[in-house]
């Protein structure tokens, strides 16, 4: 596919958007980000504790429940992603709307554990492939033509602020009201923004610049014989599973560690505000590096955040985890959008993201399951963060320089 190679993101974050930038729309966009990953992507970890501790099972089912949700946005992200590609944003979002709050409410209903995982499992995959960045960075670069890592860039700014207000604010929740409660606010809070944002976010309808490939099916295969697609795929889905775990463990180490569960809570959520470390200054690296080498240098400090994490005896090297692990995280999400912007092909880009963020949520899915396991057989929480560790230095060793390409590494 060597159209695709040609593919070229304009407008660094730092340029000036002029007067035809959609701020607002991005703004917009931002918020639904918010509160989307933050109604049970971020919020579980806080919540799971006082779960297990209510509906019977222990945290297998629950971990399920996580990784049902995680697989099913990856899934369900490439019938949206066709969907965006032929016809726009605005009937993904109402589905959304529809059909994620309601499952995750009708999940505070039940007391049998796998009930809760299958319907809260189901509600966070609606929601995910509706509002996560797959299809938000998506219909951002296609809102400002010429300018889109400087739009995605900015998305993702505001996306950064999901775990540094949702964690705090999540804990805030279930100690006043309880998990069940927290997760219907979350929902409703969702299904608000959706709402909104089928509405006026893409009005006019399809965005895509030219018709997509016939065949979904194709356009993924031949995709595929790209090698640097391919290496971006692999290295997404190393990357994917590292995260993932780092997030479900994050205030479960700390508070092994010898942090309180508020401690730990409020570093979590500094965790993410951090992510700014790794987006604010975009602008500046972009023009001195390359999208590859920069999301290559994201998530080696990915790796390097996952093993202090495991290390954490103290406030001290918490922090240092909050910052390093903030910056890495903070960089990936815009730096993988941005990379992927350029080398996939655009008539089809809704769809491949949604292929490429199915190899993401089955990562993400089976990382929570497998470190699970890995604490379990050990006892000790910092294996599961180890083995995170080694994924995001595998996922940063697979985004190697191609042969002849620029010296702008």
């Amino acid at each position: 596919m060597t159209g695709s190679a040609s593919t070229e993101i304009r407008g660094h974050p730092g340029d000036d958007p002029g007067p035809g930038f959609p701020g607002g729309r991005i703004a917009l966009l931002g918020v639904l980000t918010i509160v989307a990953y933050g109604s049970w992507f971020y919020g579980f970890g806080v919540l799971i504790d006082e779960i297990e501790a209510e509906l019977p099972g222990g945290l297998a089912p629950l971990t399920a429940g996580y990784a049902i949700a995680q697989v099913l946005t990856g899934v369900l992200g490439v019938v949206v992603g066709r969907m965006l590609d032929r016809s726009g944003a605005r009937r993904p979002f109402a589905v959304g709307a529809a059909v994620g709050p309601a499952l995750l409410v009708a999940s505070t209903f039940v007391d049998d554990p796998w009930a809760f995982a299958l319907l809260f499992g189901a509600g966070g995959g609606v929601v995910g492939s509706t509002a996560f960045y797959h299809l938000t960075q998506t219909v951002s670069a296609r809102l400002a033509v010429g300018l889109e890592a400087r739009a995605i860039a900015r998305l993702t700014i505001w996306g950064a602020f999901a775990s540094p207000i949702l964690i705090p604010v999540t804990e805030v929740l279930r100690a006043a009201v309880g998990w069940r409660d927290t997760i219907r606010i979350g929902a409703l809070a969702v299904a608000v923004v959706l709402a909104v944002a089928a509405v006026f976010v893409d009005p006019s309808g399809r965005t895509a610049s030219s018709a997509p490939t016939a065949n979904p099916l194709l356009a993924v295969r031949v995709a595929l014989t790209e090698p640097r697609i391919r290496r971006l795929a692999l290295s997404s889905l190393a990357g994917s599973f590292s995260m993932s775990v780092l997030v479900v463990l994050q205030v479960p180490m700390m508070v092994a560690g010898g942090l309180e569960r508020s401690t730990a809570a409020g570093l979590a959520g500094a965790r993410g505000l951090a992510q700014l470390l790794g987006r604010l200054p975009l602008g500046f690296v972009l023009r001195r590096w390359s999208a590859r080498a920069s999301l290559r240098a994201a998530k080696v400090a990915v790796g390097v955040g996952a093993l202090l994490l495991a290390g954490t005896t103290s406030l001290t090297v918490a922090v240092l985890f909050v910052l390093v692990a903030g910056t890495g995280i903070g960089a990936v999400s815009p730096l993988e959008g941005i990379y992927a912007r350029e080398v996939l092909p655009p008539q089809d880009l809704g769809t491949l993201m949604g292929a490429l963020h199915l190899l993401l949520g089955f990562a993400a899915g089976l990382g929570p399951v497998v470190a699970g396991l890995t604490v379990d057989l050990t006892g000790r929480t910092s294996s599961g963060l180890v083995l995170a560790g080694i994924a995001a230095f595998v996922a940063a060793g697979l985004l190697r320089r191609d042969a002849g390409s620029s010296t702008r590494a």
